[in-house]
């Protein structure tokens, strides 16, 4: 090879280990956004995961409050009808006398 040979080639050469750095740095660049987004990704799963579980003990508590309130009203029904019952009584008792 002639020296203007050898010249051309170390020049190709050169000019292919820059584009590979340049390269390589974009892709470092790119690495570190993805990891960012992973990041980013990892932790709002876990503040999903701690909402949900959150919700869940809300609406297993307001579960047992409205079941709590069911029976409540049940008992008020019972209470109010025996109270209709009674006043109807003294009612027909003093419309027969």
């Amino acid at each position: 090879m002639t020296n203007e040979e050898i010249q051309r080639v170390m020049e190709f050469i050169i000019k292919q280990q820059e584009s590979f750095a340049e390269n390589m740095g974009q892709s470092e660049s790119r690495i570190s956004r993805l990891e960012t987004a992973a990041v980013s990704l990892y932790n709002a799963t876990i503040e999903l995961t701690r909402s949900q579980t959150e919700l869940n003990r809300a609406h297993k508590a307001l579960s047992e409050k409205m079941t709590e309130l069911a029976e409540a009203q049940a008992h008020t029904d019972l209470r109010v009808n025996a109270l209709i019952d009674i006043i109807d009584q003294r009612r027909n008792g003093e419309a027969q006398s």
